[in-house]
């Protein structure tokens, strides 16, 4: 379970750090090796939640923290460089930052990060999660 969770994590990083390099107009999508769009679901046509600049301020700021705070917390569940005590904050923070970015930016291919983030939560929610529990 341990494992799952923190492929989950990565994952859950992943798919907020491509809102940096959105597909832009006329490009091909992603090989399906790669995972396609569902992997890559941002595309400078969507139509987005808000326009202009603040979009232009908000998803590098929404991108890059929740990926931060995702990368934080597997690094806690591996026992690196992060305190156990902040796992749980860690992944709500992190999830709370994907959802406001996948909002912002919902089309059909938002539903994959959004499930990530919904199953991100449930593994934090769904029983008392502690990192030794995650351990044993």
């Amino acid at each position: 379970m341990r494992k799952l969770r923190l492929v989950l994590l990565l994952v859950a990083a992943h798919l907020n750090l491509t809102a940096l390099v959105p597909l832009l107009p006329g490009d091909p999508p992603p090989p399906w090796w790669v995972g396609g769009m569902l992997f890559w679901p941002f595309s400078v046509q969507t139509r987005t939640l808000i326009q202009g600049d603040l979009l232009g301020t908000l998803t590098p700021l929404l991108s890059i923290s929740a990926a931060i705070l995702f990368l934080m917390a597997a690094a806690a569940l591996l026992r690196r460089f992060v305190p156990e005590s902040w796992f749980q904050w860690l992944v709500v923070a992190g999830a709370v930052c994907s959802i406001v970015l996948q909002v912002i930016w919902f089309s059909g291919w938002a539903i994959f990060p959004l499930l990530v983030d919904a199953a991100v939560l449930w593994t934090v929610f769904s029983q008392p999660v502690t990192l030794r529990s995650l351990r044993a």
